[in-house]
């Protein structure tokens, strides 16, 4: 078996595997956790980044109206009935955003279900 006989994702295997092998034989241990892309401030030598589980005040079954600067890749304003408030995928963004999944409620389009990154601070449940 030669080179042109895998496929790319067989080839990128076999190069992280071997390039893994290599620093087990170095002596290269574990990393410590490092802040996710755009931080801008790094860890100070030695610390370690411990995520914040984000504390929201909406349950499932709430429903939540959301300005088009409260969630991300936005397209207007977004009315939500949250069915699943997702801490575990949350917690690496400061305890300032959260993941939610829920149905997306409009006068005129059927209900569709949609999961949202959205702002904490904007998260109150409507009366």
């Amino acid at each position: 078996m030669n080179v042109f006989d895998l496929s790319p994702a067989q080839i990128r295997n076999r190069v992280i595997f071997r390039s893994r092998r290599a620093a087990l034989a170095a002596g290269v241990g574990p990393q410590p956790p490092t802040r996710p892309h755009g931080h801008a401030e790094a860890a100070p030598a030695g610390a370690t980044w411990v995520p914040v589980v984000p504390c929201v005040s909406v349950a499932p079954g709430d429903v939540v109206q959301l300005a088009e600067s409260d969630y991300r890749y936005a397209d207007g304003p977004l009315l939500l009935r949250i069915v699943r408030v997702r801490p575990e995928l949350s917690e690496w963004y400061d305890g300032e955003w959260v993941w939610l999944e829920g149905v997306e409620i409009g006068p005129d389009q059927d209900a569709a279900f949609r999961p949202v990154l959205a702002r904490v601070a904007a998260l109150q449940p409507e009366g």
